[in-house]
């Protein structure tokens, strides 16, 4: 553990894994108040930027790679406060926020969701993320509420989530936008953020993003991006976007960081489950488009796939792997304990270490 003392009007960026507690002064992270004696815990491949206003003494211990490093000035770019503002001027509707990887879109949605709750905004948050989803396992999507400030989205409390089954949505792109909509209903006076992935840069991923957006058909779009990279998709679309900088000092991850957190991920909603073999014959048994049905195929094709355990309405109770189907009997690996009432089988295939063997 070390103590570190931070200067007025500077930044200390902690990478996880580490935790880190404020002994004395006043600190926010994102936007959300960090006061003695609290206590933030960051994982791995995560990192929190910490600012302050006057001198700030921290206690920091560090897992293996952990790290930390002092910036000048704040990491939050003008142009996401001059967002926020735009966004303090609506009462309900919906914002999008697009981008490639490794700019800040998980960042400055959270940034957006603490400076909005301070004007007593009724706000609602959906992560749509399908490969790199904060709010629940992959190959889903989440809905949650805001009650209080978040160093994460990690941190909120998701009320619906629906399964997809797909890490990209290059092979999912109806059913992904169908699930966006769904959850994104304003039957409540909300304004709604929406966050998604960061497939933007070829011809079929501009083509998609404009196909989301004229569907959800949002009130602003905020375009996340350090270049020109966005032009094609904001020049294509009728709705009134910003284009804002990247964040500063960005965690970059490879594509085996990405897996990774993926793995951990998994593991977060499959560790403690147990195999259980269900009567398929009171159960609504869905494969995705095009599957030829269980008869027709080597049934070793099916072992290892991710499979969602829906409730009555068809929101996801409880991920699980399907191990294998024999005489209307599926036997599946899951910590769902209750009595199914539709399962839906994806398209990644998941190993009993929690790592992607592949896809169906």
């Amino acid at each position: 553990m070390m103590r570190y003392e931070l200067s007025p009007k500077n930044t200390v960026i902690v990478r996880g894994p580490a935790s880190i507690t404020l002994v004395g002064g006043q600190a926010t992270i994102l936007g959300a108040p960090f006061a003695p004696p609290q206590t933030k815990i960051i994982g791995r491949h995560k990192q929190s930027p910490i600012e302050t206003e006057s001198d700030a003494e921290l206690e920091i211990s560090f897992g293996e790679t952990g790290e930390m490093f002092e910036v000048q000035g704040s990491t939050i770019p003008t142009s996401w406060r001059l967002a926020s503002e735009a966004l303090e001027q609506m009462v309900e509707g919906e914002v999008v926020i697009v981008g490639p990887p490794d700019v800040g879109k998980s960042t400055l949605c959270t940034y957006l969701v603490n400076k909005l709750l301070r004007t007593g905004r009724n706000l609602c948050v959906i992560d749509a993320d399908i490969g790199q989803t904060d709010m629940g396992p992959p190959t889903t999507i989440a809905r949650a509420v805001p009650t209080h400030p978040i160093t994460s989205l990690q941190e909120l409390m998701p009320d619906r989530r629906l399964f997809i089954g797909h890490i990209s949505p290059s092979s999912v792109e109806q059913k992904l936008i169908s699930c966006i909509r769904r959850l994104s209903a304003n039957r409540e006076k909300l304004l709604t953020i929406i966050n998604t992935d960061g497939w933007v840069m070829d011809i079929d991923a501009v083509l998609y993003k404009i196909k989301l957006l004229t569907q959800i058909q949002p009130d602003l779009v905020l375009g996340l991006a350090t270049s020109n990279q966005l032009e094609p998709i904001l020049d294509g679309i009728r709705f009134h976007s910003m284009k804002l900088a990247a964040a500063k000092n960005i965690l970059e991850r490879s594509r085996v960081d990405r897996r990774t957190i993926r793995s951990e991920a998994y593991r977060r909603f499959l560790e403690g489950g147990a195999i259980r073999r269900i009567s398929l014959e009171n159960i609504q048994l869905s494969f995705p488009p095009g599957f030829p049905g269980v008869s027709r195929v080597d049934r070793r094709a099916l072992s290892n796939l991710i499979l969602g355990i829906l409730d009555y309405e068809g929101y996801l109770a409880q991920i699980g792997i399907l191990i294998d189907i024999e005489d209307d009997v599926a036997t599946i690996y899951t910590k769902h304990s209750g009595a199914p009432r539709n399962i839906e089988v994806g398209y990644v295939k998941i190993s009993t270490s929690d790592n992607e063997i592949g896809f169906l």
